[in-house]
């Protein structure tokens, strides 16, 4: 039996690539803001292939966005806890004790996750289905204010991956050496005094 099939019967954690963790997140996050999209999707999609009317894809549209939006946004962010379960899984992190050890990767990852799901959300949602609406003739108008809380969502999230990778880049650059160089010192002056007590 393969390790990287159950890391958590064994309790190992397992060291995944981080593309393929990355991956694995978007594809989740992707998902999640497709699911929770599904509400203006639905009618936008019946008009591009012919099957109803601006009139019946108009009322399709107020039917799901007026009573249901919530269900689809509900079961997004069912999808996107989902994805995390299933990436914090793969890196071994299965147990509270585990969870509590790596409890800043946790936030870090979940952190991101919200900031870069929340502000793909609201570009896709209220901007470009608002923009591709009315291309092919829905009355949809994009909303402004989520253009520039979009924004704002992505830009803080890409200085927030931005800064945990210049973190972790400059703790692994720290030279073992300078960890070692008290030991050493230690040791020599205890050499030197032992020398000392014996003249």
């Amino acid at each position: 039996m393969k390790t990287d099939n159950a890391p958590c019967l064994k309790g190992e954690t397992v060291r995944e690539k981080p593309q393929k963790a990355r991956r694995g997140i978007f594809l989740g996050s992707a998902l999640a803001i497709a699911t929770g999209c599904l509400c203006c999707i639905t009618p936008l999609a019946l008009v591009l292939f012919g099957l109803a009317s601006i009139s019946t894809a108009v009322s399709v549209d107020n039917t799901l966005s007026g009573k249901y939006i919530w269900v689809f946004r509900g079961v997004g962010l069912l999808l996107l806890a989902a994805s995390l379960v299933v990436y914090f899984r793969r890196r071994g992190i299965c147990t509270l004790d585990a969870a509590r050890r790596q409890r800043n990767r946790i936030l870090n990852a979940v952190l991101l996750t919200l900031l870069f799901a929340i502000g793909g959300y609201l570009a896709f949602e209220y901007v470009l289905l608002g923009y591709w609406g009315r291309a092919v003739g829905l009355p949809w108008v994009p909303e402004h204010w989520a253009m520039l809380w979009s924004g704002i969502l992505l830009a803080v999230g890409v200085l927030v991956l931005l800064a945990t990778r210049w973190i972790r880049g400059a703790h692994n650059d720290t030279p073992p050496a300078m960890a070692e160089s008290p030991k050493k010192s230690v040791a020599h002056g205890d050499v030197t005094s032992k020398s000392n007590v014996e003249n």
